[in-house]
Parts: structure tokens; C-alpha cells; sequence
């Protein structure tokens, strides 16, 4: 059974003040979280080929490569070289490799004929690799009706048929990304809840949702604390009562123990502290009395009940 969103909303009405935000790259942020999970993604997106894919070896983005290569003058296929899909080579348990064209339709019923522009970097990777790449456009808004999934051309008796995989955001079943162990999953369930959210309060209580999900799960903290990162961007809360009340509730997590992910300076701090071979709660005690002044590091070992060492490292 598809898990609701909760109905909860906050007491304080939403008001007109929001936060204004610069013009944001989404089209690098998709890339940036691809990138973070690739294997992830690609179990998800395309499990046949992560099923023979090599995931101990390195797989590596050939945008720099490629930016001369997907160029064109031609507006209607390209507008910018920036423009330009994500060619990744990913390695294979056979030892060769797969190049994979990955096209984030992130604008939306814009861009014009997508199935072409698939095609046209189909034709240009087989040209400068001599071999067919995999291909998958990701679709993140609703495409023109019109518009086919598929690429078909006939001319005088020359007949082309190009087909490639296709993950449409909006297609996506709710119940089957919640209950995934995939950490991606839930990245693509916040990119489609944010889809046609336009309500404050709507974007407000998905937020909460997904960060207590997130704190449920036994992912790692940098796991978390990356996909937060994205959750919040896609989202996009703007409403600054709204905001504020959002990181209430997120401390509220971490006083319940339900932390979503660290602080960086707390995860040093712990770091430190285990290197010198206590916990916290000793350490702060150590400091405590250290502070004081009256007590030899020895007495102070033997009131903290950690060895005399440890001591010694606080005080330098």
C-alpha cells in the first residue's frame, strides 16, 4: 500500500514573504547527484547493464572530452556546447566498456524533439568511438503530447528506427520508490513530489516527510546528509516562517535521536575524541576539570576513570 504524505501543517498561516534565490543550475545538480550515486542510479535506471557492469572498477564522465564533439551551430539540436548530454564510460566484469549517453531533460516541454537530439548523440558517439553506446533520457516534467518516445525517419526506401530507455519522473510509482533500499530511490521520489508544487505549506510538509524517512533509514550518514542536500534544493521552500519552522523540526530529530546526518565539525570532534580513546561525555569531563585548575592530571585520571595518557593529550 502507497505511503501517504503526511497531513500534518504548522499552526502559523504562510505568508508572502519568501526567500529569493538566484537562477540555479539544475541541469548540474542532477549531474552532480547522478554522479554521487552513479552505481545506484544505474541499478535503478538500467539493471541489466549494472548487472554486467564492473562496480569496483572506475567509471568516469566524458563531458570535457565530449563539449567539441556534441557541439553544433545547429539551434534546433544544441543550443550552448553546455547544452550537451552526459556521455559516462562505465567498465564491464568482461573487461570492456559501455558508453553510456545520459540526457536529463530537466526543462520541462522545452527543448524541441528530444527523440532526434537522442539520436543525433547517438550518431556522434558511433562516430568518435566506433561503437553504439547505451542511451537513456531522464524526464523530470511533462514533454509536448505530441512528442514521440522514439526516434523514426524514412527517405526514399532509407528507413531509421532508434530506440532508447527512457525514466520518466512522473511515471514512477510512489510505493515502489519509498520502499526501495536503493538511497537514490528517494531523490527521484522527491524530484516527482516536487512536481507541480507550487503551495508553500505542500512543499513544507513534504519536507518533513522525507527528512523523517531519511532519518529511518540505515544508510550512511554521508549518504544522508548528500541526498538532504538534494531533497531540499528540489523541493525548493522559499517561505521564511515556513523555513524556520523546518529546521525546528530538524532539531527536533536530532534531540530524538533520529539525526539525519552530522555536522561536519561534530563528526571531527568525535573523530579526535576517538582517536584519543574516550567518549564525549569523558572528554568533556577531562576539560572540565583540567579548566578548574586544581588537580593534577593524575588525580584528574583517576576521578574520570581514563588513563593518565589521554589526559596528558588534552592538555597539549
Amino acid at each position: 500500500m502507497e505511503k501517504q504524505i503526511a497531513k500534518e501543517t504548522p499552526s502559523a498561516k504562510s505568508n508572502d514573504k519568501t526567500i529569493k534565490t538566484e537562477r540555479f543550475d539544475y541541469d548540474g545538480f542532477w549531474k552532480n547527484l547522478i554522479n554521487r550515486f552513479f552505481w545506484n542510479f544505474l541499478e535503478m535506471a538500467l539493471p541489466d547493464l549494472y548487472a554486467d557492469a564492473d562496480t569496483n572498477g572506475e567509471y568516469a564522465f566524458l563531458d570535457t572530452e565530449f563539449t567539441d564533439v556534441l557541439n553544433t551551430g545547429d539551434p534546433e539540436i544544441h543550443t550552448s556546447p553546455h547544452f550537451a548530454d552526459y556521455v559516462i564510460k562505465v567498465p564491464m566484469k568482461n573487461g570492456d566498456e559501455e558508453f553510456l549517453i545520459l540526457h536529463c531533460e530537466i526543462q520541462g516541454t522545452g527543448g524541441k524533439d528530444l527523440p532526434s537530439r537522442m539520436y543525433h548523440y547517438q550518431c556522434l558517439i558511433f562516430a568518435h568511438f566506433k561503437k553504439a553506446p547505451v542511451a537513456l533520457a531522464i524526464i523530470t516534467d511533462k514533454r509536448p503530447p505530441s512528442e514521440a518516445s522514439s526516434y523514426a525517419h524514412s527517405h526514399y526506401g532509407t528507413k531509421t528506427v532508434y530506440e532508447y530507455n527512457n525514466v520518466v519522473v512522473m511515471d514512477l510509482v510512489d510505493d515502489e520508490l519509498l520502499s526501495s533500499d536503493n538511497p537514490i530511490t528517494l531523490a527521484f521520489y522527491a524530484a516527482k513530489s516536487a512536481l507541480g508544487v507550487k503551495e508553500e505549506l505542500q512543499k513544507y510538509t513534504y519536507l518533513r516527510t522525507l527528512a523523517d524517512l531519511l532519518a529511518e533509514r540505515g544508510w550512511s550518514a554521508n549518504d544522508k546528509r548528500d541526498l538532504l542536500l538534494f531533497i531540499e534544493r528540489i523541493i525548493n521552500l522559499k517561505d521564511k516562517t515556513l523555513i524556520k519552522q523546518y529546521w525546528k523540526f530538524r532539531q527536533q530529530l536530532d534531540k530524538e535521536g533520529k539525526i539525519v546526518y552530522k555536522h561536519w565539525l561534530q563528526e571531527v570532534e568525535e573523530e579526535i575524541a576517538e582517536e584519543r580513546g574516550m567518549t564525549k561525555v569523558e572528554e568533556k569531563v577531562v576539560r572540565n576539570l583540567l579548566n578548574l585548575g586544581d588537580y593534577s592530571p593524575e588525580k584528574i585520571s583517576e576521578i574520570a576513570e581514563v588513563p593518565i595518557e589521554r589526559v596528558l593529550a588534552l592538555m597539549n
